[in-house]
């Protein structure tokens, strides 16, 4: 089903101290009297240099770009199977020289900069990715400043959990080694289920983990490098293609807590929801430990997401917002060594999926109307 889409243009004001606020300054959207756009899925965000916001769409495949000032731009690509068309397209990236790389599938497809429009919308070539791509994941792409091309990767592992990866292609599509996301403690199963006959099972939402579980975030970053973390302690770990750690970034932020109503209002529909279920809790699985115990977090999870500027390295990580910030998205954002920079709060609640986007001046997100399920696009501009 279609969703009537918008996109939202705010400029950044920047008060006293380390905290930068947004204010909203223009909206595009289908119903909109000044710009009317239609955006159906939105399955990816991406940014470049001159702050133009590029938004792949799963319902009506194509990129469409949009000006720093809402102004839409030009159209790439369109429905098909041919060079320059698209089944489902995903993970734009604009790349140092200002073309777009764009999943598309298991390949990934190129579009350099056109002279004629300065925009990237001339097809140049594609190569093909991994075989069994995660075709639908609105996970971001990148490619790093040696060159590579990082197309995401996740496989089920014999824990149930499922696994997470980058593969890394040279641009000429020859595929080189992978950079995994560590397992951390925290993670756990994507989904629950339960079995209706030998080898058919029913999938149930939102049991896998309880309200409040903190989940583990990740981000590849420029240097070529990971960074994760368990998001129950404010600690995000670099790691290499090997593993091992390079070094830790952290901040002194004291936990929390859950109010004692929403904390018992999300654990009564949580017992709701497992009493409705046609089967004893012990054919359900997937479900974790802390689901069967009915035993929630008293405090919020540290952060909930992790995005990292191509163009500077800068770490973004986004906290979870409570109380008079429930609407609202907080950001801390960290130099690519690790030092607190400011923070920053956008006036709107960025969807989880696809994640927070910045580049340079601009950053980017989804937000999904609670009511409708409509979908829109905020684009934000701020002074470094």
């Amino acid at each position: 089903m279609g969703f009537f889409g918008a996109l939202l243009i705010t400029t950044i004001i920047s008060p006293a101290g380390d905290t930068t606020y947004a204010r909203l300054s223009a909206t595009i959207g289908e119903n909109a009297p000044r710009t009317p756009f239609f955006i159906g899925e939105v399955s990816g965000l991406a940014l470049d240099d001159a702050g133009r916001l590029y938004i792949s769409d799963f319902q009506e495949p194509r990129v469409v770009v949009f000006a720093p000032d809402g102004r839409q731009l030009g159209i790439i690509g369109r429905k098909g199977q041919g060079p320059g068309e698209f089944t489902a397209p995903t993970g734009p990236f604009i790349a140092p020289d200002g073309s777009l790389w764009v999943r598309n599938m298991d390949q990934v497809a190129h579009f350099v900069v056109d002279a004629k429009t300065g925009l990237p919308t001339k097809f140049d070539r594609a190569f093909r990715g991994p075989a069994l791509a995660p075709w639908r994941s609105k996970v971001p792409s990148l490619i790093d400043r040696a060159g590579r091309f990082y197309f995401p990767r996740e496989v089920g592992g014999r824990d149930g959990l499922t696994h997470h990866a980058y593969l890394r292609f040279r641009l000429d599509g020859q595929q080189l080694d992978s950079l995994g996301v560590p397992l951390h403690p925290t993670a756990r199963s994507e989904w629950a289920f339960y079995s209706i006959s030998q080898g058919t099972g029913k999938m149930v939402p939102g049991l896998a983990v309880v309200p409040f579980h903190p989940l583990p975030v990740w981000a590849a970053t420029p240097a070529g490098t990971m960074l994760s973390g368990p998001a129950d302690k404010y600690e995000l770990i670099e790691t290499g293609p090997d593993g091992r750690s390079i070094h830790t970034i952290t901040r002194v932020v004291p936990p929390m807590p859950i109010p004692v109503g929403e904390r018992s209002d999300s654990l009564r529909a949580l017992k709701s929801r497992l009493d409705s279920l046609p089967v004893p809790m012990s054919a359900l699985m997937g479900a974790s430990e802390e689901v069967r115990a009915l035993r929630l977090p008293e405090h919020y999870p540290f952060y909930r997401g992790l995005a990292v500027d191509p163009s500077t390295g800068e770490v973004w990580v986004r906290r979870w917002s409570a109380g008079v910030l429930a609407h609202r998205t907080v950001v801390d954002v960290f130099t690519a060594t690790g030092s607190y920079m400011r923070t920053v709060v956008l006036p709107m609640d960025c969807a989880p999926q696809p994640g927070l986007v910045v580049r340079g001046g601009s950053a980017a997100c989804v937000q999904v109307d609670p009511e409708s399920g409509a979908e829109s696009v905020v684009l934000a501009q701020f002074r470094k």
